[in-house]
């Protein structure tokens, strides 16, 4: 488990750097002794090329072996004791030779150009031409040990370098990351000193892109989380402001019940009573019913619904409901493919308020009539009714939470249009609302997408 993001990283770029560092290593190792060889190789030609003009000269034998040992010790980097060279003549006797002579005789057979030799336990590069006008056999070569030396001690100052720099690399690995991490660290006490009741969101200025989505997604909870709060806020005050004239007025009718004189007050009392319970039933279910839908909120269980089949089951629930007030109510044969898209119980509840708000405004004796249209790439669910219908500059109005055109005598919550408008917005459908033909009336329209 990863408990700090900065020691995660810290751990893992030492880790990192320490196994590039050791390929490194090798491959410099392996280059060095390639690289290294050949330039060892062109010094050890430079040096038989100025023993070989110095055994060209008119010194003596002695003074030409002082001069060349002087330039092994002065101008090379190996030191005159791993270095050898001899002079051979055409009757191979030796002419000159470096002090240390380790097996004189042993290099005489040397092959010409470069080659590798073993002397006394030694491994040598040797160097050897001979000079094609006098027979001279010029002989030069230094120890292996030397150049191996060499490369080990690239290979181990650079470790030591890298030892050296690895604290330093650990404090500015630290220290960036740090810096790095320090809008994550904004955004952690932005949000710990925030009261639990802020929930706008958090400041994305200088985000990093990497955390940028994180925080996108933590400002759309709080959104989210505010639009739920504001919800249950609002249907707590909804609720309280409905229930109020509902509960008052069953309590008026309980202590009429109470008091009254005779059986005839009572029974009537206690009607109402039962009026004001279903009023105030209604009104609760339409509350949590509105409080469910919410226009950021995606519909669950979409699927192809038969509208006119979904609107045959609801109708049949509301007969009862409009013989009462001996009401009228039709519904037109089905036309060909009226499926739409949606959830069937959301649909249900549509066409549920839509219908009984149809009956509850329509006059004792009145007709409602409900007909499914069907049109090129459109389901048209139409209910009309003979009642007062809807002044045109209040149309819209109608929709809006408990709005209720004055003068209206019928009981009603003035939540029903509200659930309507919401459920459409979420089917994407269109509510449309026109005059009736009769002379009095409303013709409410939904127009959803069909199903191809």
């Amino acid at each position: 488990m990863i408990r700090s993001i900065r020691q995660f990283l810290l751990i893992s770029l030492l880790i990192s750097m320490t196994i590039a560092s050791s390929i490194t290593a090798i491959g410099n190792y392996l280059l060095d002794k390639q690289v290294i060889q050949p330039y060892l190789d062109d010094q050890l030609v430079k040096l038989f090329t100025f023993v070989e003009i110095l055994a060209h000269s008119s010194l003596n034998k002695n003074e030409l072996q002082k001069k060349i040992w002087t330039y092994l010790n002065v101008s090379t980097n190996a030191g005159a004791k791993n270095l050898l060279f001899q002079v051979w003549d055409k009757n191979k006797v030796l002419l000159l030779h470096s002090d240390n002579s380790t097996a004189q005789a042993s290099l005489m057979n040397a092959p010409e150009g470069f080659s590798d030799i073993h002397i006394n336990n030694n491994d040598w590069r040797a160097y050897v031409a001979t000079d094609p006008i006098t027979r001279e056999k010029v002989i030069v070569a230094d120890l292996y040990d030397i150049r191996d030396q060499l490369v080990d001690d690239i290979t181990r100052n650079n470790g030591y370098i890298l030892l050296v720099t690895y604290p330093a690399f650990g404090i500015l690995i630290w220290i960036i990351v740090g810096l790095a991490l320090r809008s994550i660290s904004r955004v952690t006490n932005e949000i710990s000193n925030r009261a639990s009741t802020y929930l706008e969101p958090v400041r994305a200025e200088n985000i990093p892109i990497e955390i940028k989505p994180l925080v996108d997604e933590l400002n759309q909870l709080f959104i989210r989380l505010k639009l739920a709060f504001d919800r249950d806020k609002r249907f707590a005050g909804d609720a309280a402001h409905e229930l109020r004239t509902p509960l008052a007025a069953l309590k008026t009718q309980a202590q009429v019940a109470i008091r009254a004189g005779n059986e005839t007050e009572r029974l009537i009392a206690l009607q109402k009573v039962v009026q004001s319970v279903d009023r105030s039933s209604h009104v609760v279910a339409q509350l949590l019913t509105l409080s469910r839908l919410t226009q950021e909120q995606e519909l669950n269980d979409i699927r192809p619904v038969d509208l006119h089949k979904l609107a045959t089951e609801i109708i049949a629930y509301l007969v009862p409901v409009a013989l009462e007030k001996n009401i009228e109510i039709e519904l037109a044969p089905p036309p060909t493919n009226v499926m739409v898209s949606g959830n069937d119980i959301a649909l249900g509840i549509l066409i549920r308020n839509i219908v009984d708000n149809a009956i509850r405004y329509t006059p004792e004796r009145g007709k409602v009539f409900i007909k499914i249209i069907n049109q090129p790439n459109l389901v048209i669910f139409r209910v009309i009714d003979s009642g007062p219908g809807i002044p045109e500059e209040l149309r819209e109005r109608v929709f809006e939470r408990f709005f209720r055109i004055l003068g209206t005598t019928t009981q009603g919550s003035g939540l029903g249009l509200a659930i309507v408008r919401q459920i459409a917005e979420l089917h994407h459908a269109t509510i449309k609302l026109n005059s009736s033909d009769e002379s009095t009336g409303l013709t409410f329209d939904v127009e959803f997408k069909s199903i191809s």
